[in-house]
Parts: structure tokens; sequence; C-alpha cells
């Protein structure tokens, strides 16, 4: 079995991890054989980041995965140290942090400099009797996962890739998809904090609950987060299953599959009138796995696997020259190819529910929250729009995510589910403004890294109750605005100038009832004297 009694982890000492780059925390007992394949794993890739840092100094600009964003490469600055954020911070005025590049939006985009946090990735302890994680910001959600799979623990959710810094992944409000788990800012116990000053400051809910809950998803905007406490839970085997459906049902059994199963995922292929059903349940074992009939992967199992995923650029390529019978019948032939595939596996908790290990296709993605009890609605809507308007793009996903109560969280005070549509960058803009026009009066939340740009600030106040105390704090804790960019200045400007005007709406609305009833206190003392 993958989990340890608490008990039992309560007897491993806290392990300390110093000056390693990419290290992983070692328990005391680990084979030579397991110790060198994680050396040999992890060396190959600090090379291979190193490889990618050297050939960026050749450019003149860097590029998001999605190909939606360029920055001059002459902004960034590479932190090695916290005392080198700290002047960094102290010496510019103006600054935006950044992670593994993966945001869609232009969120790195800066007026001066990009501090890259990738050189803070040290993994600094592990606590199995609390399971308390520290580590710095840059390191990345994979060699978390790694590291803390030695001590029986796990990441508490995960998204579709693990590429991302830690802090990047909790900073964008990332989440997974399981009705029972919040979003991964929801495992956070601390964030160590530059501030805008150069001041360090570490931030917890028990001793700053106001300015915690701001904290994540906030897009960096109060500083450069340099560390993280996080809460891991016990590590498990997963049996995942994936069965082809017709569209025409997801409407009916969405809510039962998102509550009868830990981890599902619902992707939709509109053009063929087909959707995929994924899940994935904690099993007893690897063994107990394989006597279901589950076929094992020590490794991680991608949902597209490589000539999968060339296929599905071929039928973009016929999209694109309008032969679209031609790309329908390529992408039947995908589902057919994962059916096969992925009917029935099992593997460990994050090789299973890391699904695009190979990145996928870059694309822009524009990513909405419902209340998870107005499913039924938001997919009859989308439904009847794939119906008379073909989407220029192969697929959409479905998945759903717990309640927490993050100022700005998607998910704040409702259980939620998430429709996340992609296409490419040069194509994406009508598209997604047709989405969000027919989704609107529904009433949506958006994900704050994908396609902010599309939305109105008017409709983003309306829709998070929390975004006054949200700007407020902000704005007392950056007056100058040293962490926004442009993008964000102007957004938070509008969204300002909205709750200020409400808040003198309402200020004027008290004053008049006030005085209307001093003029009724009046009248009836006048009446009393006459």
């Amino acid at each position: 079995m993958h989990t340890n009694n608490l008990n039992d982890m309560q007897l491993i000492a806290v392990t300390m991890v110093p000056q390693l780059n990419r290290a992983n925390v070692l328990p005391s007992t680990v084979s030579l054989s397991g110790l060198m394949e994680s050396e040999q794993k992890r060396l190959e890739m600090q090379n291979s980041s190193n490889a990618s840092e050297e050939s960026n100094l050749n450019k003149v600009s860097v590029t998001n995965w999605a190909e939606t964003v360029k920055a001059d490469i002459a902004q960034f600055r590479y932190p090695a140290n916290v005392d080198e954020v700290v002047e960094l911070v102290k010496t510019n005025d103006k600054i935006r942090c950044a992670g593994a590049l993966h945001s869609c939006a232009p969120l790195i985009a800066s007026e001066g400099i990009i501090m890259s946090l990738t050189k803070l990735d040290r993994i600094i302890s592990i606590d199995p009797s609390t399971r308390i994680a520290r580590c710095q910001s840059g390191v990345r959600v994979h060699d978390l996962c790694d590291a803390l799979a030695l001590h029986n623990l796990a990441v508490g959710t995960l998204g579709t890739i693990d590429w991302q810094t830690i802090s990047g992944a909790v900073m964008t409000g990332t989440h997974g998809g399981a009705l029972t788990v919040p979003s991964l800012h929801d495992f956070v116990r601390s964030y160590t904090l530059v501030k805008p000053d150069g001041t360090i400051a570490k931030i917890d809910k028990a001793t700053d609950p106001t300015l915690f809950s701001a904290m994540a998803p906030s897009m960096g905007v109060f500083g450069a987060v340099v560390e993280l406490e996080i809460e891991a839970v016990p590590l498990q085997v997963l049996e995942a299953r994936m069965a082809v459906i017709p569209f025409d049902d997801v409407i009916d059994c969405f809510e039962d599959v998102m509550k009868a199963n830990k981890y599902s995922r619902v992707v939709v292929y509109p053009s063929i009138g087909k959707a995929t059903i994924w899940t994935a349940n904690p099993v007893e074992s690897k063994e107990a796995a394989i006597a279901k009939g589950a076929e094992h992967n020590d490794d991680y199992t991608n949902f597209r696997n490589e000539e999968e995923k060339a296929m599905l650029e071929q039928y973009l390529e016929l999209c694109n020259m309008h032969e679209f019978d031609k790309a329908d019948a390529i992408l039947e032939n995908v589902l057919e190819s994962q059916r096969v595939r992925l009917s029935h596996y099992s593997g460990q908790y994050n090789h299973v529910l890391c699904k695009e290990r190979n990145n996928g296709i870059p694309h822009a993605d524009i990513e909405f929250n419902f209340d998870f009890k107005k499913n039924k609605e938001v997919l009859q809507t989308v439904k009847q729009y794939c119906e008379h308007n073909r989407v220029p793009y192969y697929n959409f996903e479905i998945r759903a995510t717990k309640q927490d109560d993050a100022m700005l969280s998607c998910c704040q005070g409702r259980d939620a589910m998430w429709i996340d549509f992609q296409a490419k960058a040069n194509v994406s803009k009508e598209f997604f403004d047709e989405i969000e026009s027919i989704l609107r009066p529904i009433g949506f939340r958006k994900h704050w890294a994908k396609g902010m740009d599309n939305t109105d600030p008017n409709y983003v106040v309306e829709q998070f109750p929390r975004v006054t105390d949200f700007v407020q704090l902000m704005k007392s804790f950056d007056p100058m605005g040293k962490f926004r960019n442009t993008q964000g200045e102007s957004w938070f400007k509008v969204m300002d100038d909205i709750v200020t005007t409400s808040q003198k709406s309402v200020r004027k609305k008290c004053l008049t009832i006030s005085e209307e009833k001093k003029e009724d206190d009046f009248a009836i003392l006048y009446c009393k004297c006459s």
C-alpha cells in the first residue's frame, strides 16, 4: 500500500534539505538504486532547465507556452536567493513575478522588470507527522510531488499538468477535478512575502485571516512570494477508467458522474457529437487494481500520447482548409485510440491526475466557473450553441471543484463546475466573445489566468462578492502599484471606480433614508405637540 498510518509516519524525523536544486526529500531508508535513479532524473531535469535558460539568452523575446504573450528577454531577472529578491524589490518601481510561463493571460507583462523565481527551487523541509512541506516559490509541482511521494504523501490537488512553479499555480487559482477536493490554494498554510517596500512578512490564517484570504488567487499583486508552507495528503494509487458516450448524454449524467467518483473529467468533441468520461478513484494497492483488471503504469499516463497529439494537429490543419469531413474522421480515430488505451488503468496519484505531461498543443484558454447547481442549464446552453456553430477547436473540458473561502476564488462560497474552452490564439477572440455572451445570463466567474481580457470588469464585480474587500486591501498594501502591470492596473482601476461609485450610492441612499426618518420623527413630534 502507498499510505502509511499517521502514527507510523510520526516516527520519521523531519528531513531538512540544504542547498540542493530540484532537491528530493529523502526518508531514512532509501535503496541505493532508487537514490541513483532519483538523482539521475533530477540532473536530467536540471540540465534541461539550464539549457532552456541558456537558449533564452539568445532570444529577443520570450513567449509563454500558449503562444499568446511575448516579453522582452532584457526585462528578466533571475534572483538566486531571497536577499537578491529583496534587493530587486527595493531598487525597481515596477515588477511582475514569473514562474513557468504557462498561463495564457498576459500576467507577467511589465513596464519594469520581470522577476523569474525559478531559481528559488529548494524544498526546505517535509514533516511527515504534520504533513507540512516547506518550499521555495520556484519549486516545480512535479518536483514537490516526487519529494512528497518518498514520504507516502502527495500534493493536495493537481491540475492536468505539473510543470508550473508551486507559487505560480497557487497564485492563479489552479484547481483539480474533484467535487470533494478544493483548489490548490486551500492547502497552503502560510506565505513568506517580500512586500512592496522590501520588508519580509509571514502571512498565515491565524495571524491575519483577511490578508491570507486575499493572497491566492491574487496574480501576485501583493508582492513576491518566496516561500510557502503546504499541507500534503496521503499518497494513493488511483484506478482510472475512460468511456466514450454521445454528447447528448452528458447533460443527464454529468452531475451523477461528478458525485459518484473522487476525480472526474468530461471532454466533449462537439464536431462529432461525442464525449469522453474519465474517472479515477483510490484503490488499496497496485496489486488490487491489477486484480480488478487494470493495466498498471509506473510512470505518467498521458491523456493523449504523441501519436494522438500528431493526429489532432492534423485535425486543426484540415479545419483551417475547411476539410471538415476529413478532420472529423481523424477525430473519430483519436477517440478510438484513447478508448482502447485508457479504458482501465492505474498508477500513482500524480501519475494519473497529471494527464498532459506532453503539454498538448499550444492554445489560448477561457475557463468559466458556475455554481454547480446550474450544471444542467449550462450544459444545455452550450449544447444548443454547438448544434448551430462549429467550434474552432477539437474539444472543450468540464470539471468540478469543492468550494473554499478565498477572497477572489472562483469557488468562493459554492461548489463549482468549470468549462474550459480552447482555440488557437489567432482565432480565439471572436469565439471566446461568442461563448461569453451566451453564458453571461447564467452568471459565471472566470479563471483569473484564462481569458480575463475578454470580460467586462463591471460583470466581474457583480460575480465576486468580496471583490470590494480585495481592491481596498490591494490599494492599502501596494498604493503605488509596484506589483501591478498596465493591464492589471486598468482592470483594478475600473473595478475600484465601480466599487467607489457603488459605495457613494449606498451612502447617499443611507443619508436620504436618515433625512426622511428625521422628517417623519419631526412630523410625529409636531402632531403630538399640537
